[in-house]
């Protein structure tokens, strides 16, 4: 991950994890920022403490960083990169590659926050979409994510769904995918998008 997208990986040491979820994560990686790139400096692994829960921008500088420029990172939480006792990573990975479900919890974990990157490079801006169109399906009777107008929710819970269904995911979810990725490659003479 380092050498192939330049990034800064810190934690992949300390953390324990099991070589198929690192696998998974960097084959996460690779997929996601070839559809979707966007200047991620790194790449984390932390433990959860205190009920917070990972964040995708950190608090300290990236060392490749200008001064004053926010340091995009995908921040991993350890314990959800860890397989349910029981399960088989082979056979899992196989089926979710098929089906693209909860089968591969490690992707998904890497696919919300990879979403939380976008709006986070997108400068939030995806979320006023979000509003207006989470206000629209609640005013239709369609429900707005279990009756909560959270829109940068609504973008991960959205942008995961089409990652992980394709084709199969619902029609919000698609709409909140479109505007997460509009607004995090909109260049910034294109704000008012």
């Amino acid at each position: 991950m380092a050498t192939r997208h330049g990034l800064e990986v810190i934690g992949f040491d300390t953390a324990n994890l099991d070589v198929h979820a690192v696998r998974e994560i960097a084959s996460g990686l690779d997929d996601l920022l070839a559809k979707y790139p966007i200047p991620l400096r790194g790449i984390e692994i932390t433990e959860q403490r205190d009920g917070t829960t990972a964040r995708t921008q950190r608090d300290r500088p990236s060392v490749t960083d200008p001064p004053g420029d926010p340091a995009l990172w995908i921040v991993l939480d350890r314990s959800a990169l860890i397989p349910p006792t029981g399960s088989v990573p082979g056979e899992a990975r196989r089926r979710g590659r098929r089906r693209g479900s909860v089968d591969r919890p490690v992707y998904a974990v890497l696919v919300r926050e990879f979403a939380g990157a976008l709006d986070i490079a997108g400068g939030f801006r995806a979320r006023q979409e979000a509003m207006r169109t989470l206000v629209a399906e609640s005013l239709r009777g369609g429900g707005g994510g279990n009756g909560l107008l959270d829109p940068g929710r609504a973008l991960v819970e959205g942008f995961t769904e089409v990652v992980l269904r394709g084709e199969r995911a619902g029609e919000l979810a698609k709409v909140l995918h479109t505007a997460l990725v509009k607004m995090a490659r909109a260049e910034s003479t294109d704000l008012s998008a």
